[in-house]
Parts: structure tokens; sequence; C-alpha cells
């Protein structure tokens, strides 16, 4: 019996070597990937603009920008004390960067492919080779960078607040009635015109008994040069239809319309900012637009002057 004891445990000892051996001499390919919420072309701009790249590789996506140093052409690459990051070629759905931590340089090849798990999002692998030892007790630095990077790609692409600036959703339209009045002015006209336009509607729903649930939308256009035309809007629980003398128009929107939203808080000047991200959001998804952004104010009053600071919904209906 303490033979057969000893034969076992000079066996799993054996085991357990061979196990320890294979471990720390047999390379195994390691492969870690990321889901990006955008088509191929999209996601390859991750991976090869000196724009994008230092929004989410790492270190530099943690450091001001005034802490490195981005070169566009001939090929990008980013400088920062103790970090250098190069692109070194880059194919439709593949891209070879270098990275450098301190003295050690590595080249990383990093693969694009469509996610066949959701339509219009793709997925970036990057495959390591190494032991079981080194992958999991002792992984360096430069690669350890390396995947926390790929990682960030993730969350960084697939949150809009960190990507477009603001958080944007996409939500439905429930305002179904509503009242326009609209004028073409000067742009510096601006607030004053828009305060003259809620005014009349105000006045028009007041004489004519028809509820509004205080709820005031605003959207402009450019005509040409040097002017712009303006919308001003209520929306109202009213089957109420304005003669053509009124100056106002009617217009319903079927409830359940799809539509993005972005909330704004800050100087009103500043507003457009919202509707850049909203448009290019919009074009990433490749979303079709039905009409142009329009302000749901969330501040009380209207006719904001360039310099007051404002709560807005900013509101885009799409397909």
């Amino acid at each position: 019996m303490r033979k057969e004891r000893k034969l076992l445990s000079v066996m799993i000892l054996g085991i357990l070597s061979m196990v320890l051996l294979l471990s720390v001499t047999i390379p195994i390919n390691f492969t870690t990937r990321a889901s990006v919420p955008y088509s191929l072309h999209k996601t390859m701009e991750q991976l090869t603009s000196a724009v994008q790249l230092p929004r989410w590789f790492l270190p530099f996506a943690n450091q001001d920008s005034t802490r490195y140093r981005i070169i566009a052409l001939p090929s990008p690459s980013i400088t920062a004390p103790a970090h250098e990051l190069k692109l070194i070629s880059a194919t439709p759905s593949e891209a070879v960067i270098s990275f450098q931590h301190e003295d050690d340089r590595r080249r990383f090849r990093f693969v694009a492919s469509p996610d066949s798990r959701k339509k219009g999002a793709s997925v970036v692998s990057l495959t390591l080779s190494n032991t079981l030892w080194k992958q999991m007790l002792d992984q360096d630095e430069v690669e350890k960078e390396v995947i926390r990077s790929l990682k960030n790609l993730e969350s960084f692409t697939n949150d809009t607040r960190r990507f477009y600036g603001y958080e944007i959703r996409r939500d439905n339209i429930t305002d179904s009635s509503l009242l326009f009045i609209t004028t073409s002015i000067e742009p510096t006209q601006k607030a004053a015109a828009s305060r003259i336009l809620f005014d009349s509607l105000l006045v028009y729903v007041k004489n004519n008994g028809i509820a509004h649930n205080g709820k005031r939308l605003f959207y402009s256009q450019p005509i040409k040069a040097g002017e712009l035309q303006i919308f001003a809007g209520l929306s109202v629980q009213s089957t109420v239809t304005p003669k053509p003398s009124d100056g106002i128009t009617k217009k319903t929107i079927p409830t359940g319309s799809k539509m993005l939203v972005a909330n704004f808080k800050g100087p009103y000047k500043n507003i457009e900012t919202v509707y850049r991200a909203l448009e290019k959001y919009r074009s990433d998804y490749a979303l079709v637009s039905t009409t142009i952004p329009f302000e749901d104010f969330q501040t009380a009053g209207y006719g904001f002057n360039p310099d007051e600071v404002v709560e807005i919904k900013v509101c885009y209906p799409i397909n």
C-alpha cells in the first residue's frame, strides 16, 4: 500500500513537472477581441487615423494632448515621454502598429472583420503568441498596454459621450401635433425675432382656446448668405387647423417616429456642437434623416441670447 502511494506521488509529481515544463516552453496563440459598433471602413479609421488613434490607444488616451506630439504624414505617429506609436502599414481590414514602452518596441497586427452577430458592427482582433506561463503570470508591459488599449477601443467606440462629446440616444417622438410660425431674418436678429414668433404663437393659442403643454420647439436653416429662416413651434392638444391668413401652420408627426436625442447645457452660442455631433452619429450609422434637427427648450423662456446659459434637448428625426 505504501509503495502504491509512493508510486502515485511520483506520477503526480511527474505530471505536474511536465505541465510546468510545457507552460514555460511551448508557445500558444492568445487572441483578444474588441466589439466595435461601426462598419469595417469606420472601424479601420480608428486604427489608422492620426486623429482617432490617441483617443483610445493607451497611455495617450489618458493624457492631456499637450503631453504628446502627433505627426499625421507620411504615416501617423504619436510620441510621448517613454512611449511611441507608429502605423507601419494598413489594408482595408488590417493595421500593423509599432508600439514602444521605454526601450521595448514591438509590432502588433490588428485585424478587423464584420461582426457576424451584429449587423453593421465589426470585431477587431489581436493575436499574441506566448507560453502559458508568460501570458498568465509574466506578461511584459508592452503587451499589457496594447491589450488594455484594445479593450479601451471597445469601451470608447461604444460610449457616445466619449466618442461624440455628448450622450446620444435613440428615442420616439411623442408630441404629434405642432403649431409652427416662421420668418426670414438676418442671423444677428435671431434672438429678438424668435421672441416675436413665440409671443405670436402664445397669443394665437390663447385667443383660440387651444391647449398646449408648454413645450417650445425651435429650429433654423440658412437660406443664403446673410439670411436665416427660423421656425418657432408649440406642442398642442387640439384638432384646430389654422387658416392660411393666420400665418401659422400645423404639422402632424406620427407618434412613435424615431429621433436621435442629445442634451445640451451651456452658452447658447455653442449649441452648434450638438448639431455636428448628431449629424456625425447619423452619418456613421448610415441613418436617414426625415427633417432637420430641432431644439426642445428645457430652460424657461425663449429668444435666448448667445451668451445665455441654457438647457436644451436637441432632436433629430430619422427613419
